[in-house]
């Protein structure tokens, strides 16, 4: 603790205010050089090094009594105080690193200033045996005229590092959180993630947070920090020793160059520098201070090699520049080692904490330019799987479209087909029957007739290619338009009591052209055969019968008589078609028993089949009824 007042002087100090004391004139900046080898001297404390500076300013000096004291940084492993006319206007706190080095003195002179006398101004600087001490040049005058300067010095020596230190802290922090969401998210992404996946952000977190303990050194103010010197010197260069070492395995993860073997051999190192420079070892012996924070040098040349090498193979602006700043770095880290050696002005500035300041910045904006190159090569690739997309998009449009021609083709093939088999199995072969018994005269034929059945088995032929949308009411209507006009020039009345059906997706052209056929034939057959004078058509939704024709003709004796369905919960859902007439009852054999020259029935019973329904015939009193069952799905053979 330095003295209140000069007057509390001890006797160390006594000769010096002696009338015949021995003052030197020195300019400043003055420093006393340090010994080679400084060790602690037992009872130290009380022995302490003192150097006094006084400056005299005249009383013509000064005109104003807003003075102050500036001198741009004093340097020593102790205190200093300032004494204004005997009385003392400031002093430093703490030992050794606290005593703000780094912070320029600023110290205010009014009120302690006499007017019209002259003033001597005494500075007391206490330092540890052997380790020197310096003192920068002082000016004294107005705060106006001083302040700009004191703000300036402050600003490079302080304040900027503080607000760059505090920016990569909070950088830190949110790549840290970064890291947290990329660890509980893990497996999740499918986008952009970077090389080495939550570990870069990590290293990041931990460089920030050692740079700024490391800065600490050079931050601390007056009011110092509640721990000793020791621990605060261990804490700064585990800092120091930190950054490196997290920067080379961020660089092998973010440029995608690890080292596995020298960086396992940096872990090892760093762990040895921690336990080594523990306060235990070397508390008695401070010239060792000086030694421990050239342990920063080797992982800061592994950081540098790695630096240079990745810039070698990959020459990008980003990695040549954080090549150039490894060499740069080392000449900064020099240039503080002669200031603190007192080898040259010690009114510059300490370039220590830009060094990883410097450092983190062009990590940022490595991570920055891969982060944008990664994007680039996405966007490119996103741009060629837009291509491939497009050229197997319009491969798949053409191929579409052929398939689409081919399968119209085909359409139109199996439909003419179709046709061709219906005119020559229908209206051919009706032709050709009656054009054979013509040319050999063996039974009278009505001409006409024919030419009437085969024109009806034409038109019906047309009337199947008409779109029905599933409908069965509206195929009925059709050969009821198309056979009306022929049953009524045979003197039958045609009756149709039709209802509600839901609709048959499955009734295409050719399902409908068999419908169509199975009831032109079984009118037909009425017309020809039955003498019948009357004929009742009636629909209605039905179940199949699981008994087979047998328990259809079951059901159709009862539909005949009341035109309602019955047989509810026999089987499948379907519809049916009710065809009755007053003629002569019939009964076909059974499908196992041949008719010679009789196809009428194998026809309807080859056509029901095929469409997957079922037919059956009920002789009745009163003539006969014929049931046509249809399926709401397809479920026969094609």
């Amino acid at each position: 603790m330095q003295p209140a007042s000069m007057a509390e002087l001890d006797a160390g100090d006594s000769a010096m205010t002696a009338a015949g004391a021995d003052w030197q004139t020195v300019s400043l900046p003055h420093a006393r050089p340090r010994a080679p080898w400084p060790h602690r001297v037992p009872g130290a404390a009380d022995r302490a090094e003192v150097q006094w500076y006084r400056i005299h300013i005249p009383a013509t000096a000064f005109t104003t009594q807003r003075l102050r004291l500036y001198a741009p940084r004093w340097q020593a492993t102790g205190t200093l105080a300032v004494y204004v006319n005997g009385q003392r206007a400031w002093q430093s706190r703490g030992d050794r690193a606290w005593n703000n080095f780094n912070h320029p003195l600023w110290v205010d002179l009014g009120g302690l200033l006499a007017p019209g006398k002259d003033a001597w101004i005494y500075l007391r600087m206490a330092n540890q045996a052997n380790t020197g001490g310096a003192l920068s040049s002082m000016w004294i005058g107005s705060a106006a005229e001083l302040l700009p300067s004191w703000r300036w010095r402050t600003f490079l020596q302080t304040a900027l590092p503080t607000y760059w230190r505090g920016s990569f802290l909070l950088l830190g922090f949110f790549a840290l959180g970064v890291a947290v969401w990329l660890r509980l998210t893990r497996g999740q992404h499918t986008g952009l993630e970077p090389a080495g996946g939550a570990r870069p952000f990590v290293l990041f977190f931990c460089m920030g947070v050692a740079q700024a303990v490391a800065a600490l050194l050079f931050l601390v103010d007056d009011a110092g920090l509640d721990m000793s010197f020791a621990w605060f010197a261990w804490m700064t260069l585990v800092g120091m020793v930190t950054v490196p070492v997290c920067a080379f395995h961020f660089l092998g993860l973010v440029q995608n160059r690890p080292r596995p073997r020298l960086g396992r051999a940096l872990v090892v190192y760093w762990v040895v520098v921690v336990v080594a420079t523990l306060p235990y070892w070397w508390v008695d012996h401070p010239g060792v201070l000086g030694l421990q924070r050239l342990a920063v040098l080797p992982p800061a040349l592994a950081q540098i090699y790695a630096a240079v090498a990745n810039a070698w193979r990959e020459r990008s602006r980003a990695n040549v520049m954080l090549a150039a700043w490894g060499p740069v770095s080392l000449a900064m880290a020099w240039h503080d080692l002669r200031m603190q050696s007192y080898k040259v002005d010690m009114e510059g500035i300490y370039l220590t904490p830009y060094v990883n300041l410097g450092l983190l910045t062009l990590f940022v904006y490595v991570a920055f330019t891969h982060y944008t190159r990664a994007l680039a090569v996405a966007a490119r690739s996103r741009a060629v799987l837009a291509d491939q997309l497009a050229a197997q998009e319009r491969e798949l449009l053409q191929a579409h479209e052929r398939l689409r021609v081919a399968e119209r083709e085909q359409t139109l093939l199996n439909e003419r087909q179709r046709l061709m088999s219906e005119m020559h199995d229908g209206v051919g072969s009706s032709l050709m029957s009656a054009l054979r018994q013509v040319e050999l005269g063996r039974t009278p034929i009505d001409i006409a007739q024919v030419l009437r059945e085969c024109i009806d088995d034409l038109k019906i032929a047309i009337d199947s290619l008409e779109s029905t949308d599933a409908d069965l009411l509206a195929l009925l209507g059709a050969l009821r338009f198309r056979l009306g006009p022929r049953l009524t020039g045979a003197g039958i009345a045609l009756r149709w009591r039709m209802t509600d059906l839901p609709p048959l997706p499955w009734l295409d052209a050719q399902s409908a052209l068999h419908v169509l056929r199975i009831l032109q034939e079984v009118l037909t057959n009425i017309v020809k055969h039955s003498d019948a004078t009357e004929i009742t058509v009636t629909t209605a939704a039905a179940q199949a019968a699981q008994g087979g024709p047998s328990a259809l003709s079951a059901q159709a004796g009862f539909i005949g008589q009341s035109g309602q369905a019955a047989g509810e919960g026999l089987g499948e859902i379907g519809v049916r078609v009710c065809v009755h007439d007053n003629g002569r009852p019939f009964m076909p054999p059974p499908p196992e028993v041949p008719l010679p020259g009789r196809r009428g029935v194998a026809n309807i019973r080859n056509r029901v089949a095929v469409l997957g329904a079922q037919c059956a015939w009920q002789p009745l009193s009163g003539g006969t009824s014929f049931v046509l069952w249809l399926p709401l799905s397809r479920r026969g053979a094609d």
